[in-house]
């Protein structure tokens, strides 16, 4: 049986907290700026436009100087964002219509703005709403894919979209849904591969959850699963209270942050934090997670900074504390670990319901472990050869999936004869930090005769917390797969 339409109620309050300080992205001082940057806008990112625009008001502050401007002029102040020879006939246009009808000011009036050249219904709302305070809610391409991916309408036409959604929302609601809508679906709900494991809202999406096609392109979206505690149930409420400026040094921290409806509270990240993938254009990299950049990490004045103490380093943690920065250093060695550090995490960024429900859903998946397992070498490196071993996360996931970890230390490098020494029977190799292959495998399958090799996603194996669940369920499936 499809899935109903999300209850409304439940999908604002979501939206509010994963996209709290969503806004208009054009850039601009007054309506008749609002106007320009929206009409340059067509076919082209906001990104684009307020590279565009500041020269472009430089020389032409108001409607008089832009009805003046020599259309060739003009076309060359504009041509990096398209179309812009139609573009330049339609802002002279405009202009020129607000000198004769207007005495040069943009109206307020729907009608009246509708009617300007170039304008219409969409540039229109958008206009009023941000620029007069109008309740409007305009639909653009991401909020007319969202919309009718959650079920909210089934029009075929932005403007009849628009129609369903102002008939479901208050007006009250219509402004800031607008923004968050467009965030929704330039962040997550993305056209060609939407990432549906990391929605926030996919509790409520029946495109997200497979059972409906997709409307955008007909299909069933092949989502994969949904990570445990991210939304299987709807998510749990943010706190009003907690940090608004975090940089999380962990890239599975900034993760299971994003999940949580925190991303708009990033402040900052490494280089090896790119999950979820938009996060890699919104949030600024601050270095690696062993030689972050510090001077640009104190330069946004983090309210909280979060380590892991074998990800990072001590000098790392030294520096921010006596740069007065506060700081959460989380240490994960063991299963158990996670489930402390997602109670004191959710706690220490504001989200104390979404870090219980996490540690609550990792729990019930956790059993007695059995011994005598498989003797199992889980290698991280390559050159010199380096293991996990006991006392570390991945030792502690190998034997809560029924395998028995070896190693002389918890990351020792082994040389050729002291790899031999170990005699795994079942042999992992993750995709990170060191990228095994195909190849790597055939080498150790001639070391190892009477071994399994195995080729494992790394990133679901070593990344904690935002992704333990996915490493258990991957290794049982491995243990039963295993003749």
């Amino acid at each position: 049986m499809a899935k109903k339409a999300p209850p409304i109620q439940s999908l604002e309050a979501r939206l509010a907290a994963a996209y709290p300080d969503a806004r208009c992205a054009l850039d601009h001082l007054d309506p008749f700026q609002l106007v320009v940057a929206t009409v340059l806008s067509a076919q082209c990112t906001d990104a684009r436009v307020n590279l565009t625009t500041p020269a472009l008001f430089r020389r032409c502050p108001d409607p008089a100087a832009l009805a003046a401007v020599d259309l060739e002029e003009l076309e060359g102040l504009i041509r990096s964002t398209g179309f812009f020879r139609n573009k330049a006939r339609n802002l002279k246009a405009m202009a020129m219509a607000l000198e004769a009808r207007h005495g040069g000011l943009v109206p307020s009036d729907m009608a009246a703005l509708a009617a300007l050249p170039g304008v219409g219904q969409k540039t229109a709302n958008v206009v009023l709403a941000n620029a007069f305070g109008v309740p409007a809610l305009a639909v653009d391409t991401h909020i007319f894919r969202v919309a009718r991916r959650l079920g909210l309408s089934k029009a075929g036409t932005p403007e009849k979209v628009e129609a369903d959604l102002c008939r479901l929302f208050p007006p009250a609601r219509w402004i800031e849904l607008h923004h968050q809508l467009i965030l929704h679906g330039r962040r997550v709900c993305l056209a060609r591969k939407p990432d549906c494991p990391g929605c926030p809202l996919r509790a409520w999406c029946p495109t997200g959850l497979g059972e409906r096609a997709d409307p955008h392109s007909g299909k069933v979206l092949e989502t994969g699963p949904v990570r445990p505690g991210a939304t299987v149930q709807p998510p749990a409420p943010l706190s009003a209270s907690g940090p608004v400026r975090i940089i999380p040094l962990v890239p599975s921290v900034t993760e299971l942050l994003a999940e949580w409806g925190l991303a708009s509270r990033l402040a900052g990240r490494t280089h090896f934090c790119v999950e979820p993938p938009w996060i890699r254009a919104t949030v600024p990299a601050m270095g690696g997670t062993k030689n972050p950049d510090l001077p640009r990490i104190l330069s946004q004045r983090p309210d909280l900074v979060i380590l892991e103490r074998d990800e990072n380093t001590l000098a790392t943690a030294q520096a921010l504390a006596e740069a007065g920065i506060p700081t959460l250093v989380l240490t994960i060695n063991s299963l158990k670990d996670c489930l402390k550090a997602l109670v004191v995490l959710g706690d220490a960024v504001g989200a104390p319901e979404a870090g219980r429900a996490r540690a609550a859903s990792l729990k019930a998946l956790l059993r007695p472990i059995r011994r005598g397992g498989r003797r199992t070498l889980t290698l991280i490196w390559k050159d010199p050869w380096m293991c996990a071993g006991p006392g570390t996360y991945l030792a502690d996931l190998v034997r809560a999936s029924g395998l028995a970890p070896i190693g002389p230390g918890r990351y020792p490098a082994l040389t050729d004869l002291e790899l031999a020494a170990q005699d795994p029977q079942l042999v992992l190799l993750p995709s990170e930090p060191y990228r095994f292959t195909r190849r790597h495998r055939a080498d150790l399958e001639k070391r190892f005769p009477r071994a399994q090799v195995r080729l494992v996603d790394g990133r679901a194996l070593t990344w904690y917390l935002s992704r333990t669940e996915q490493a258990l369920a991957q290794l049982r499936a491995i243990v039963e797969e295993l003749p």
